[in-house]
C-alpha cells in the first residue's frame, strides 16, 4: 500500500527547510514557556511581561518564516530550472 520510494513532504530535506523547522519549533517553544513561566505582573509600557515576551518571539517567528520561505522558494526554483 505504501511505496518505499515516496518521501514525506513533512520531513525537511534541505538546509533551509531544516532551519525553518528549527526556528518554528524554537519560537513556538519560547512562546509556550513564556505563557507558563514569564506570567508576572510587571508592566512594560503598560503591558504585562508575558504579552511583550510572546509578541517578541511571535515577531521573530514571523520574520524568520518570511526569510526562510523566500530562501526555500528560490532554492526550489533553482532546482527546477526556472
Amino acid at each position: 500500500m505504501s511505496d518505499k520510494d515516496s518521501k514525506s513532504h513533512l520531513i525537511p530535506k534541505t538546509t533551509w527547510e531544516k532551519l525553518y523547522f528549527f526556528t518554528f519549533f524554537f519560537c513556538f517553544l519560547m512562546v509556550y514557556v513564556g505563557t507558563w513561566f514569564v506570567n508576572k505582573p510587571i508592566p512594560i509600557l503598560g503591558m504585562p511581561l508575558v504579552f511583550v515576551w510572546c509578541s517578541g518571539w511571535g515577531l521573530i517567528w514571523l520574520i524568520s518564516c518570511c526569510y526562510f520561505g523566500i530562501k526555500i522558494l528560490n532554492e526550489s526554483k533553482k532546482i527546477k530550472g526556472e
